[in-house]
């Protein structure tokens, strides 16, 4: 009996040592991941300060989507290129078949309308908020900031909810390379 138990014990912990792993691996790997089944709801705001819940699966189901992410709204490379990339490029990349462009920071959903309405983001990109980080958890793309959760900047590319591209801001060396996840990088894939 007991060692059925020993046997029974190793396969379970064995099994959920590689299920944690592989799900370690899938994040790390972002093509093939699928967003569609994450469950995560950001914000946007909205003028006379409010704001709304979206859910990002519905955004995704049967769509091309650009989610580009930012560690900071009004942050000097954010607001110099990496948006600004997205914004000049918007008619380039409907042409290839995106539906949409959203821009995600962990700035809450005032801060990111009030940074779109700045950059002129108005029928080009949609400006969300991932306040409560649950995008940023789950890709693995987390780096604390003094005492604020903030994100690695990339930018995806998801086909019906599935990451079909994946343009780091920072190399596999740890060496910061932002125009990877800039709109040209992001054109030459699609």
């Amino acid at each position: 009996f007991f060692s059925m138990f020993s046997l029974l014990f190793v396969v379970v912990f064995s099994a959920t040592i590689l299920s944690v792993n592989a799900l370690k691996m899938a994040t790390v790997a972002k093509v093939g991941l699928d967003l569609g089944a994450a469950n995560i709801v950001l914000k946007e705001g909205l003028p006379e300060y409010k704001s709304q819940e979206v859910e990002l699966t519905p955004l995704l189901k049967g769509r091309k989507v650009i989610i580009l992410t930012v560690p900071g709204a009004f942050t000097p490379g954010c607001s110099k290129s990496h948006l600004p990339s997205f914004i000049n490029n918007y008619d380039a990349l409907k042409a290839k078949g995106v539906d949409e462009i959203i821009c995600t920071a962990t700035n809450d959903a005032y801060v990111m309308h009030f940074w779109g309405l700045q950059q002129g983001c108005e029928g080009k990109v949609r400006m969300l908020s991932d306040n409560a980080g649950g995008l940023v958890d789950l890709l693995g793309t987390v780096k604390q900031d003094g005492c604020q959760k903030r994100s690695e900047r990339y930018t995806m590319v998801v086909d019906d909810g599935v990451v079909t591209s994946w343009h780091p801001g920072v190399g596999t060396d740890g060496v910061k390379q932002p125009e990877n996840a800039w709109a040209p990088k992001v054109l030459e894939s699609l």
